[in-house]
């Protein structure tokens, strides 16, 4: 109802009910002019006091459904106290009179209790019917979600039954949601991959929340293989388990350029490993000889000709040679650099500690290695841990500002993990690996390939004035 409106009703009820009061005490105010002349007529052979206790019933009713409950018992309250003393003071039968008002002062209270318990009544259906209406949009809406959902949805039950299926599970698939409905998941599956599901319903089962997707193989209608990254989580009612629901996207093409890019890379490192093999090795035999022989060839001259040469040509050959003794010793260094031949010969630790003392002389800082016993690790390992670990002292020598480094190397049965802590300034650390290179940090990202590769992890710890901690974990 609109204000106007509801505010004329007010007016007409409260108009109504001065009149009919006027008309209920009409016997003492007969003397008022104008006012005096308001009273109802009788009706049907009922007095005039009966039709007007029955005009507050009907104006009672008319106030409570027109303006609201409250109104309802404000007029009825007022009615009470107009009916009431006119039965006192007016001279009539007093017995009768109070009856008749009591008994309509009932009925219009039962009155308005059935107008408020209708409305209540009314206002729950409307609720009611809202929370149906949205439930059932919500159910058509999930329903269309469901089935036409990009990703693969499905839900077996614990015997591995499918009782629902999405469209997408065709293209995982390669049948039809009609006929998807119905088999065994166990179909669907290859040994390895049935494991794989085995283990992850174990874990769902035990409580345990899978909250990341797992790499899942299905073999599809015409035998062909697909991959999926899967999300699997377990369907309770009551606190029983009932389900598994499914969600797959299918990342067959996503994971095969993956596996040709990091083929690529690795060959490319590897390639870019021999290729500074055969220069640190040209380096070594070749140009650092021939430096070597200059040296000697100085060196011949300066001792045969001290007597029958100038003074000032012989210090110019000395001069010569420290600059060939000095070439010779920066070729060394760079031989050892691009690849040394310590980490071939004695092995990973032997390396790190070669790392160390090289970055100790170079820039007077503490550092030390501190390494278990090691089993035989492969070639390709120990390569990736030193350049990894030789990338982490480069960056605590151009950035850190340190003036302590430590490297530790673990192992169990399984696993090495390798550990490089320097307190120096350390950095704001980004989220993804994108933002280090946009940041110019490549070396990072290279520690972190190279740690992929041998199927490893990486992880940097770092904050401004803490320090930088860099832990790889890599399998034997």
């Amino acid at each position: 109802m609109s204000t106007r409106w509801h505010n004329f009703h007010i007016c007409f009820i409260i108009l109504l009910f001065i009149i009919l009061t006027l008309s209920h005490y009409h016997e003492l105010l007969a003397n008022v002019p104008l006012i005096g002349k308001v009273s109802l007529t009788s009706f049907f052979g009922l007095s005039t006091d009966i039709v007007e206790r029955f005009a507050y019933l009907l104006l009672i009713i008319y106030a409570g459904w027109s303006v609201g409950i409250k109104f309802g018992i404000t007029i009825w309250l007022a009615s009470g106290l107009a009916m009431i003393p006119q039965a006192l003071v007016i001279p009539t039968d007093t017995r009768t009179t109070l009856t008749e008002s009591f008994a309509v002062l009932i009925v219009a209270g039962l009155s308005i209790s059935l107008i408020q318990m209708h409305r209540g009544w009314y206002r729950q259906q409307r609720q009611l019917y809202g929370i149906t209406t949205a439930l059932r949009t919500s159910q058509e809406n999930y329903e269309e979600l469901f089935t036409n959902a990009s990703d693969a949805i499905w839900v077996h039950d614990m015997d591995g039954k499918i009782v629902i299926a999405n469209n997408a599970c065709e293209k995982v698939s390669g049948y039809p949601p009609n006929e998807v409905i119905g088999k065994n998941v166990s179909e669907f599956l290859s040994p390895e991959a049935l494991n794989t599901a085995r283990e992850v319903r174990a874990r769902l089962m035990q409580g345990e929340a899978i909250d990341q997707r797992y790499d899942q193989r299905l073999i599809k209608k015409d035998g062909s293989e697909t991959i999926v990254e899967l999300f699997t989580r377990l369907i309770r009612a009551g606190g029983k388990p009932l389900a598994f629901q499914n969600i797959a996207r299918d990342v067959t093409e996503e994971r095969r350029l993956r596996d040709n890019l990091r083929f690529q890379i690795r060959e490319t490192l590897m390639a870019q490993e021999e290729e500074r093999k055969r220069i640190a090795r040209e380096l070594h035999d070749d140009i650092a000889q021939l430096i070597v022989l200059l040296s000697r060839r100085l060196d011949i001259l300066i001792s045969g000709g001290a007597h029958k040469l100038p003074k000032a040509t012989i210090s110019e050959l000395e001069h010569l040679q420290n600059i060939a003794n000095e070439a010779y010793k920066s070729l060394q260094r760079y031989a050892r650099d691009l690849r040394p031949s310590i980490l071939d010969q004695m092995g990973l630790v032997a390396a790190l500690n070669w790392l160390a003392e090289e970055l100790s002389k170079e820039l007077e800082i503490k550092a030390a290695v501190k390494a278990d016993i090691l089993p035989s690790l492969p070639s390709e390992t120990e390569l990736a841990l030193f350049r990894i670990a030789q990338e982490a002292l480069n960056n605590v020598r151009k950035h850190a500002q340190a003036s302590e480094v430590n490297v530790t190397v673990e192992s169990d049965s399984s696993h090495i993990r390798m550990t490089i802590t320097d307190n120096g300034k350390g950095f704001s650390l980004s989220r993804l690996t994108g933002d280090l290179v946009k940041e110019g940090k490549l070396g990072v990202q290279g520690m972190e390939e190279r740690a992929r590769l041998i199927g490893g992890k990486l992880e940097i710890k770092s904050q401004p004035g803490k320090g930088t901690t860099v832990i790889v974990k890599a399998p034997i």
